[in-house]
């Protein structure tokens, strides 16, 4: 499960990477936070699990960071933007 954390960060950080563009804000409400979001959970079950621990939390972290970033990215738009 921490492997598939670890690939759920990841891919929320390319889409929050795309979603920093002007105009291109209301991505972070399709993809960034819900692949955050599922990263936080893989990841907390890998964490639990003690499978592949370091990979797990990498992901957690990850995923907690890019999770915050795109709620401020809303934030700094008004939610749309």
């Amino acid at each position: 499960m921490g492997v598939l954390g670890c690939g759920c960060s990841v891919v929320a950080a390319i889409f929050a990477l795309i979603a920093a563009f002007p105009l291109l804000g209301w991505l972070n409400w399709l993809t960034t936070i819900p692949a955050a979001l599922l990263a936080i959970v893989f990841s907390g079950i890998g964490i639990g699990a003690n499978q592949q621990r370091s990979i797990a939390f990498i992901g957690l972290i990850v995923g907690v960071f890019i999770f915050f970033w795109a709620i401020f990215r809303l934030m700094l738009g008004g939610g749309i933007l």
